[in-house]
């Protein structure tokens, strides 16, 4: 009876148009689609030097400590204040469970090809210009232990490949360490002796390939003196919210996933206007006039 019941459900999910099965979707690299091709390759950092070409866009990729980011010190407005001439584009990708392994993401997110339905359209959304890649990953992928670290390595440096393809200008930042604070703060010394070689590994692989590897934000700025104040980082932290909106919108099925042809997903007025769209489109210019404003502000701070 269970078996007829979920065979029958499964045809009552398919003829409402979920016939898509979200693990079908490859996210073994997802970052990698988010990116437009270059129009001409990219110089490689010269030297072994950080440092940002004029109006570059530099992109902050990782999981959740890349993406909790602002909660500890804020990278994003550290690169605006150290390089405040350069009217940096800084994009945050980072999000919450990403690894070497797997990116995922909703349905269709920054794919060529949609949803198959009536009226649906594929990502409209402009897609990141390459410049820098900013990656931090490794501590979470440490805690399945040094068994798998030949494969963490094979896998990570197939990401950074394909990347390189994009872009050569890769920085690859060192993974935070483990602390002793929490439940599990006992088993931090053990921890941070496996990310230790976790750790080794990715600077092994930035140096084959020729990207940069830094352990903490402190190899970047120290020599510049940068000092953050609060209304600076108010600035950067309005920037970064209009941002998440447009990167990580909320009611992506009814945006550009699986729900686009249904009547909620249009204007009641006009069921060919898609209004969710139309909110979505108002966010860039939003965003460009927050990064003015930035780029005005850290040219202050910084004199």
């Amino acid at each position: 009876m269970r078996l007829l019941f979920l065979i029958l459900l499964s045809g009552f999910l398919v003829g409402f148009g979920y016939a898509f099965d979200p693990a079908t979707q490859d996210d073994s690299q997802a970052l990698v689609r988010h990116f437009k091709k270059p129009a001409k390759p990219l110089p490689p950092f010269a030297d072994g030097k950080f440092e940002p070409m004029q109006g570059e866009t530099i992109t902050l990729m990782g999981g959740t400590d890349m993406y909790r980011m602002p909660r500890g010190k804020d990278l994003e407005a550290l690169l605006y204040l150290a390089f405040p001439d350069k009217n940096l584009v800084i994009r945050s990708i980072g999000w919450p469970a990403d690894t070497v392994y797997r990116q995922q993401r909703p349905m269709f997110f920054y794919m060529e090809k949609g949803d198959t339905k009536e009226g649906s359209v594929p990502d409209q959304r402009e897609k990141i210009e390459p410049g820098v890649f900013i990656l931090q990953f490794g501590r979470m992928e440490s805690l399945q232990g040094l068994s798998v670290l030949p494969r963490f390595a094979e896998v990570f440096e197939k990401l950074l490949g394909e990347l390189k393809k994009i872009s050569p200008r890769i920085l690859i930042l060192s993974p935070r360490k483990f602390t002793n604070n929490g439940p599990a703060g006992e088993f931090a010394e053990e921890r941070n002796e496996t990310l230790k070689l976790y750790a080794k590994e990715m600077e092994t692989i930035a140096s084959r390939n020729g990207f940069l590897y830094r352990d903490s934000l402190a190899d970047f700025f120290d020599d510049k003196g940068v000092e953050v104040p609060v209304s600076f980082l108010e600035k950067v932290a309005q920037k970064r919210s209009l941002w998440t909106q447009y990167y990580r919108p909320t009611n992506w099925a009814f945006l550009f996933g699986d729900r686009q042809h249904v009547p909620s997903s249009r204007d009641h007025r006009d069921a060919n206007q898609r209004w969710f769209v139309e909110e979505l489109k108002k966010l860039p210019p939003l965003i460009d006039q927050a990064d003015q404003a930035i780029w005005e502000e850290a040219k202050k701070v910084v004199k």
